[in-house]
């Protein structure tokens, strides 16, 4: 039997819903965390390509927001469950793509080819494009098409992935085939993600590109990220995309002891598993959640909270662990 849900005056969920009646359509979130429902697809790119890729989705909720994620050089899109399975059960549809530089397509880890980040960049805006069809491939009944809001999108990504889902947020780049500087922005993003991303390297990503990055934007790093910069550590280049961006709600999480792949529980596979992968991942997942709720489903008790535990322009401890900052 279904029994109707009462809201009391001064409870939570009343004030969540004069808050939604007030500002108009906001997603009804699943009211537990249950295992998210997943599928995986593919679209066709081009007559040589198709693009595979996986959803996640909550079973319940409505106009739900979208995350676009992708993944780390040579891993794939169903490498990084932990966090995007949290994003999902939370009330987010998670597209994670699969691009041609992953492993699982056959390609050798360290391959160096040059047209990778174009075909990411082309990649993710094919999906962009093509969004009903994307979700229509997932869930072919049409659920998942009617339950989600293809308006509110958030660009995120790990590593190479993270340049990617800067660049769908505002940041431009150059282009040397052509010869200038391009932008691949869509303003559907609202939000980004930059998780252990990369700091400036001319040509290609020059300092000035950041200054682009207007959107709310949360970057993330671990103070044993991968150094991957001349004469810098991996904590120092990775975290310069705050610094860079334009001000105006970017935020930072800093983890300390955490490496590129959260103690080897993302990303890859073929890692030791640190015994603290599961705090790293907590911690992760705490403030990337929040900054979501925050910037892409517009909760303003999130927005409060995120910026009460951010220090204003210095980092501030959240945890044992981990310091937030917000500029």
């Amino acid at each position: 039997m279904n029994h109707a849900t009462t809201l009391r005056p001064h409870s939570s969920r009343f004030v969540l819903a004069l808050a939604c009646l007030w500002l108009g359509a906001c997603a009804t979130v699943p009211k537990t965390e249950a295992p998210p429902r997943i599928a995986h697809a593919e679209l066709a790119i081009a007559a040589d390509h198709r693009l595979g890729y996986r959803v996640a989705w909550p079973a319940r909720g409505s106009k739900l927001p979208l995350v676009l994620f992708s993944h780390g050089a040579y891993s794939s899109g169903d490498a990084y469950d932990p966090i995007l399975d949290a994003w999902a059960a939370h009330g987010y549809v998670v597209i994670s793509v699969t691009h041609r530089d992953s492993v699982s397509l056959g390609v050798k880890r360290g391959t160096n080819e040059p047209r990778y980040f174009a075909w990411r960049l082309d990649d993710m805006q094919a999906v962009l494009a093509a969004l009903p069809t994307v979700l229509r491939n997932a869930d072919p009944a049409g659920d998942l098409l009617r339950r989600s809001d293809l308006t509110r999108i958030a660009a995120t990504g790990h590593s190479f992935g993270g340049l990617v889902a800067q660049t769908e947020g505002g940041a431009t780049y150059f282009d040397a085939g052509a010869g200038t500087t391009r932008s691949r922005f869509d303003p559907r993003v609202r939000a980004v993600i930059i998780m252990s991303g990369a700091g400036p390297f001319p040509p290609t990503l020059r300092p000035s590109d950041f200054a682009t990055l207007r959107v709310p934007t949360l970057v993330t790093v671990g103070t044993e990220d991968l150094a991957q910069a001349p004469g810098m550590s991996g904590w120092e280049w990775r975290r310069l995309p705050y610094e860079l961006a334009a001000p105006g709600d970017k935020y930072r999480l800093t983890i300390r002891g955490a490496d590129h792949y959260l103690g080897g529980s993302v990303g890859r596979d073929d890692l030791p598993r640190s015994p603290q992968a599961p705090e790293f991942q907590r911690l992760f997942n705490d403030v990337s959640l929040q900054f979501l709720d925050a910037h892409l489903r517009g909760d303003r008790t999130a927005q409060r909270a995120l910026r009460t535990r951010a220090g204003d322009g210095v980092a501030r401890d959240i945890d044992a662990r981990a310091t937030l900052e917000r500029r």
